[in-house]
């Protein structure tokens, strides 16, 4: 349960923090009109605040890849909670059933499927050979 909420967490945690900063910008826009010393102590937060949001990000994603890593252990996929079992290897762990990906740290991997495959099994469009 703890890593589904700090996948989710992680995922969204980016964006989240920019469209912050965007409303930030409006409200500071709309301050300097009517009120410039808001817009001055906006800007000023914006610059001390930078530092904890990234502080926090990365220990969204250290947690993240901690609570992966166990599943990864245990030969489960941490996304779909499917046993794996021995061909749920390294240096990229792909689940079976789910294709999601994640590297030996427990980062979640966004890399090419690299499994070789038959000829035969590659399409199942008549002209697949042509």
């Amino acid at each position: 349960m703890v890593q589904r909420v700090l996948s989710a967490i992680r995922a969204r945690y980016g964006i989240t923090v920019f469209f912050m900063y965007l409303g930030a910008f409006g409200i500071a826009f709309v301050g300097t009109f009517t009120l410039p010393l808001l817009a001055i102590g906006m800007v000023l937060a914006s610059i001390f605040m930078l530092v904890p949001a990234v502080v926090l990000g990365d220990a969204i994603g250290a947690l993240s890849r901690a609570a992966n890593r166990t599943y990864l252990r245990k030969g489960v996929c941490p996304r779909c909670r499917a046993q794996q079992g021995p061909a749920f290897e390294p240096p990229v762990y792909r689940c079976a059933f789910c294709s999601a990906a994640f590297e030996a740290d427990g980062d979640p991997s966004d890399a090419a499927d690299t499994a070789v495959r038959e000829p035969g099994l590659v399409s199942a469009s008549p002209n697949a050979g042509r």
